[in-house]
C-alpha cells in the first residue's frame, strides 16, 4: 500500500519535470535567431490572437507600451477584440539591410497597409511597434510613415 503513494509522487515529479522542460524550450524558441519574416509573422499572430506577452518577445522594448495599449483597447470592448481577431493580416513585404529593415503588413479586412521597422538586437530580429503617423501615397490611399530615428540626435 505504501508503494502506491510513492509511485504517484514519482509520476508527479516526472510530469512536472517534463512540463518545465517543455516550457523552457518554448520560451527559448522565441529567443533563438530567426529570419525577419518569421519574427514579423509570429509578432502579428501573437498580437492578433491576444497573446500580448508573446508579442513582446518579438518586439523591441520600446514597443511594449504600445502593445499594452492595444491589449487594453482590445480587452476593454468586445467589438475591439473581435475586430482585431477577425482581421485578415498578411506579411506583404520584408526588406532587410544589415541590422535594420522594414516589414509591411496588409490588412485585407480594413484594406490598409502598415510598415514597421525591424531591428537586430543582440543577434535577434525584433519588430519596432511604436506610434506612427499615416500619410497619403501617390495613389491616394493611406500608408504608414515609419517613425523618425531619434537615436542619433
Amino acid at each position: 500500500m505504501k508503494s502506491l503513494p510513492v509511485t504517484i509522487g514519482y509520476c508527479g515529479l516526472i510530469w512536472l519535470f517534463g512540463l518545465t522542460h517543455w516550457s523552457c524550450r518554448f520560451r527559448d524558441y522565441a529567443h533563438r535567431p530567426q529570419k525577419p519574416e518569421q519574427v514579423a509573422t509570429a509578432f502579428m499572430y501573437a498580437l492578433q490572437h491576444g497573446h500580448y506577452d508573446s508579442a513582446k518577445l518579438y518586439a523591441t522594448t520600446d514597443s511594449h507600451e504600445m502593445i499594452d495599449l492595444v491589449a487594453s483597447i482590445a480587452e476593454s470592448t468586445p467589438q475591439g477584440k473581435k475586430k482585431i481577431q477577425q482581421a485578415h493580416i498578411i506579411v506583404q513585404r520584408v526588406s532587410v539591410q544589415d541590422s535594420t529593415g522594414y516589414v509591411t503588413y496588409f490588412n485585407q479586412t480594413a484594406r490598409t497597409t502598415e510598415t514597421f521597422p525591424l531591428v537586430l538586437e543582440n543577434g535577434i530580429w525584433k519588430v519596432r511597434f511604436v506610434h506612427q503617423l499615416p500619410f497619403p501615397d501617390s495613389s491616394g490611399t493611406e500608408q504608414i510613415l515609419p517613425p523618425a530615428d531619434t537615436s542619433n540626435p
